[in-house]
């Protein structure tokens, strides 16, 4: 196994290529999957959450009693993804079947382990126990990776980088040092 060592003065660290890749992770993770809340209680929203996170989506106070439907703006027309009737969550959207709940107190609805394929334009309509429409909300989820998340990536990169090139001159001093010393002898 490879080992990388960095050596400051009176202070010297050695890492295998495995623990240099696993805290590398770890920084990706910690910044990767979070949960994200969105008000969709002003019939209009946009959500913006990270690939891997969950999404809550509020679409009114409280959903007791009413029948709620949620649909998915496909490029060939609407697919339902969930209907709420009678207290019961029936998932239509396979793609959402483990990974969507619904909080009938609050009237909240949860997708996790977010995938980019989720982004897109969701109407969920909510009716009275009569029938009568009394929501229609527009959410747009957009699922992308964080800014931060990026920059993590591209530091690593550059850290990589500057690091091979170090390496490269340590072994090109040492070479020629070596070189050096076998002709003077």
């Amino acid at each position: 196994m490879s080992c990388v060592e960095f050596i400051i003065p009176s202070f010297k660290v050695t890492m295998t290529a495995n623990k240099v890749l696993i805290l590398l992770v770890m920084l990706a993770a910690a910044t990767h999957a979070h949960e994200n809340k969105c008000d969709a209680t002003q019939n209009t929203s946009l959500c913006s959450v990270s690939p891997g996170g969950s999404v809550y989506i509020q679409v009114m106070t409280n959903a007791s009693g009413h029948q709620v439907l949620c649909k998915k703006q496909l490029p060939l027309g609407p697919i339902n993804v969930f209907i709420l009737k009678r207290e019961k969550l029936t998932i239509q959207y396979e793609p959402f079947r483990d990974r969507t709940e619904f909080f009938i107190n609050n009237g909240t609805f949860k997708i996790s382990n977010m995938e980019r394929n989720d982004s897109g334009h969701y109407i969920i309509e909510a009716f009275d126990p009569d029938g009568v429409l009394v929501r229609n909300v527009k959410v747009h989820l957009d699922v992308q990776e964080p800014i931060s998340f990026l920059l993590i990536l591209v530091a690593a990169g550059v850290g990589a980088l500057l690091l091979l090139i170090l390496l490269i001159c340590a072994c090109c001093f040492v070479c020629l040092r070596k070189k050096k010393s076998e002709s003077t002898i």
